[in-house]
C-alpha cells in the first residue's frame, strides 16, 4: 500500500516538480568571515521571505558545507534560490534593481538590526569565490518526513557527463536504487538536475543530485540484489558514463 501510494503521488507531482529550476551558488569565504557571513544571511532572510510572498520566486535556503571535495576553494556553504519554472526565473533577472532591493533590505531590517550594521556588513569583502549554477530538475521524486528544517541533512553529488546515455544511466538504474531507499524510509526524497547556466568561476558541472535526509546503508543501495554479480556489472558501467564529487550539508537557513 506504501509503495502504491508513493508511486501514486510521484506521477502526481512529476511534471510540475520537472519545471523547477534553481540557482545554486557555491560560496568560498575569505578567512575569519563566518560570523560577518551569518550576519549577511540574517540581513537577507526578511528580502527573500518578502519577494516569495511576493510570488516572486518559490523559496530562498542556506546549508552549511559540512564535507566538501578536495579542491581549490572549497565551497563553505550553499544557497539555493527556487524558481517555478525558467519563465519566473528570467523575470526575476530581468528585472532585479539593486537599489531599490538595498532600500527594502534597510526597511524590512529596521528596528531589527542597526542602519550601520546593515551598511557595513554589506559593504564587507565576505565572499572570495562565489560558483553559481542555474539548475533544472529533471526528476524529482515525492519528499516524505514533512517540510524541510533547520539542522536536516543532504547529500549532494555534482556530475560531468562522460556520455551521451548518462541520464539514461541515472533514470533507469540510480533512481530505482533510490526509489527503494525511500519506500525503506531511508532517505526523504531524490532529486536529479541538469545545469542550464554557469558562471565563469564554476566547475566543468553538467549534472547534480540531492538526496534529502540520507541515512541509507550505502551497502544496500543496490540495483539487484538478489544477482549481485550483475548489480555491480550493470552500476560500474552506469558509474563509467559520469565524473563524480560529493558533499554533504546541514541546512542554517530557510524561507518561511
Amino acid at each position: 500500500m506504501k509503495k502504491l501510494f508513493l508511486c501514486t503521488l510521484s506521477l502526481i507531482f512529476s511534471n510540475f516538480l520537472a519545471a523547477q529550476v534553481a540557482v545554486a551558488d557555491f560560496i568560498h569565504l575569505e578567512k575569519g568571515v563566518e560570523n560577518d557571513y551569518n550576519t549577511l544571511e540574517k540581513i537577507w532572510k526578511p528580502f527573500h521571505n518578502s519577494e516569495i510572498k511576493e510570488g516572486k520566486k518559490m523559496r530562498w535556503a542556506v546549508w552549511k558545507i559540512d564535507k566538501g571535495p578536495e579542491m581549490e576553494k572549497a565551497p563553505d556553504y550553499v544557497v539555493f534560490n527556487i524558481f517555478k519554472d525558467e519563465d519566473q526565473l528570467n523575470n526575476y533577472m530581468n528585472n532585479w534593481d539593486g537599489d531599490s532591493s538595498m532600500k527594502k533590505i534597510e526597511a524590512l531590517n529596521r528596528g531589527k538590526l542597526s542602519r550601520s550594521v546593515v551598511k557595513n556588513t554589506m559593504s564587507k569583502k565576505i565572499k572570495n569565490e562565489v560558483r553559481s549554477y542555474t539548475i533544472k530538475i529533471l526528476h524529482q521524486t515525492v519528499m516524505t518526513g514533512g517540510e524541510p528544517k533547520i539542522g536536516d541533512k543532504i547529500s549532494m553529488g555534482a556530475m560531468r557527463q562522460k556520455s551521451e546515455d548518462y541520464e539514461k544511466f541515472e533514470m533507469n538504474i540510480f533512481l530505482p536504487m533510490w526509489e527503494k531507499q525511500l519506500l525503506n524510509g531511508n532517505i526523504s526524497q531524490w532529486s536529479f538536475a541538469k545545469v542550464i547556466y554557469k558562471n565563469e568561476a564554476a566547475n566543468d558541472i553538467t549534472h547534480m543530485t540531492f538526496i534529502f535526509r540520507n541515512n541509507a546503508n550505502p551497502q544496500e543501495v543496490s540495483f539487484m540484489p538478489n544477482n549481485q554479480w550483475l548489480n555491480n556489472m550493470i552500476v560500474e558501467k552506469g558509474l563509467e558514463t559520469r565524473d563524480f564529487w560529493s558533499s554533504e550539508a546541514t541546512l542554517v537557513y530557510i524561507s518561511n
